[in-house]
């Protein structure tokens, strides 16, 4: 085990485990398929029909919404929604029994999504050791519907990708998901180009394109591209989410030239605003995890004022981070060298550092050490004896994590040590996934090129 030195500092004297051995492996990740070929695509299939506008059953929205105003850098303006324009899209999380949920596994998927380098001993681990669900990654999914009439599926709905996938009628590995059937819809449209996707972690998916509509709350989408997949990796294949709809800017797809769902949107004004707002929270007994809000903002859900900062680039929603820094009860604020651009992502599970920066954080949690084998790690106990939160400052306003919910699950062999939601690898900007995103609501405004933070109400 290689162990980055520890920075003295001022926090309490933390009660270690001794003599940390390992004669076991987390159980993480999933092997790479012998057998990964991509099926061909079907037959072609005609359609005809338009758009169809269609009432569902999600809720209104109620007069505790505001709207944005028209284009402008001036405070949020108050405006009662009536609920036609504007829906919420309720979220359901799920502790999957798949290798998709591990810290390991999460830390690979991330640095594969944004294309950044993978450790090789990651990738080792990842690929060759059984699944096993500790209960500490959850995965969240909102209900969409794909044709005419929709045909309705769970899709991880993700600000950090922009294509929408699903299974179709021809994969014979997807049995457990819901698959959509062109012949049920009016508005299939054959397309054809073969499309496919893989993560360092061994999971793949991949098949043909298609066009159809998306309708997702009040909002329908005509002539949307499509990604059925025709093949994936047993990590999908196990999955309780059918699929994924991204919500970044175009451009990011894995689809070559696809404008993506968001910007169809945007293009075609269906929002009276060209808004969203996410609002992620512990599952209730229901499996209730948050929701999705578009085309308005909900002030029930955060406390104080939203916060606006511009995009840095207009590709992920990328913001600046001012700082970092430890708030730790009975001691004071402890400032940390790591600002710079940060991507909101709600379909990464962790916070994602640079390996200089994840260095810095950790310095800041005495006897968090980093393995060669298994990324940062620290004592289980860490929230315990270091009371309070991890701080990020954005546009000169500090958003707290606590410290509790950077304590992942246990590693296998290494008595009273856990994973850490910190980890490196990230090139040029931080990733602030779940972990920050469970304690801090966010607005993504298209039409201002802003995002507007505040500390979420639970």
């Amino acid at each position: 085990m290689s162990v980055q030195p520890g920075r003295q500092c001022s926090l309490m004297a933390l009660d270690v485990p001794s003599g940390p051995t390992i004669d076991g492996l987390p159980v993480s990740g999933m092997p790479f398929p012998a057998d990964f070929n991509e099926e061909e695509k079907p037959e072609s299939q005609n359609s005809n029909g338009s758009a169809n506008n269609n009432d569902n059953q999600n809720q209104s929205v109620s007069s505790d919404l505001t709207a944005l105003p028209n284009p402008s850098s001036s405070p949020l303006a108050d405006v009662s929604q009536d609920g036609v324009n504007s829906f919420r899209i309720p979220i359901t999380a799920h502790k999957s029994s798949g290798n998709r949920v591990s810290t390991m596994a999460a830390r690979v998927r991330t640095l594969q999504k944004h294309n950044l380098n993978v450790p090789g001993k990651w990738l080792q681990v990842v690929e060759s050791l059984k699944v096993k669900e500790y209960g500490y990654g959850i995965e969240y999914y909102g209900s969409v519907g794909v044709g005419s009439p929709p045909q309705m599926f769970k899709l991880d709905l993700d600000t950090g990708s922009g294509d929408v996938w699903l299974a179709g009628q021809e994969c014979k590995v997807c049995s457990r998901h819901k698959k959509f059937n062109p012949d049920k819809s009016s508005t299939y449209k054959s397309e054809g180009r073969k499309w496919g996707i893989s993560y360092g972690d061994g999971s793949f998916a991949s098949g043909y394109t298609i066009r159809d509509t998306v309708t997702i709350g009040n909002l329908t989408v005509p002539n949307q591209v499509i990604g059925l997949a025709t093949n994936e990796s047993r990590a999908y294949q196990i999955d309780t989410v059918d699929g994924l709809l991204g919500l970044a800017y175009s451009g990011v797809s894995f689809i070559p030239g696809v404008t993506t769902f968001l910007d169809n949107v945007i293009e075609n004004d269906y929002l009276s605003e060209p808004v969203f707002s996410v609002y992620l929270k512990d599952k209730d007994k229901d499996d209730y995890a948050g929701e999705y809000l578009f085309g308005a903002i909900d002030k029930t859900r955060f406390t104080g004022e939203l916060t606006w900062v511009p995009l840095h680039r207009p590709k992920f929603w990328e913001i600046m981070l001012d700082s970092v820094s430890f708030n730790v009860k009975g001691v004071g604020k402890e400032e940390m060298d790591i600002k710079g651009p940060a991507i909101l992502d709600t379909g990464t599970t962790l916070i994602v550092m640079s390996e200089e920066q994840a260095t810095e954080f950790h310095r800041g949690i005495p006897s968090a050490e980093n393995s060669d084998i298994y990324g940062w790690i620290m004592p289980c106990n860490t929230d315990q004896v270091v009371p309070g939160n991890l701080t990020f400052t954005i546009g000169g306003v500090d958003f707290a994590v606590p410290v509790k919910n950077l304590v992942r699950e246990p590693v296998k062999g290494l008595d009273g040590w856990c994973f850490s939601a910190v980890t490196s690898g990230a090139s040029d900007f931080v990733i602030l996934g779940d972990v920050f995103l469970r304690s801090n609501y966010a607005v993504f405004d298209r039409r201002n090129g802003r995002v507007g933070i505040a500390p979420s109400k639970h």
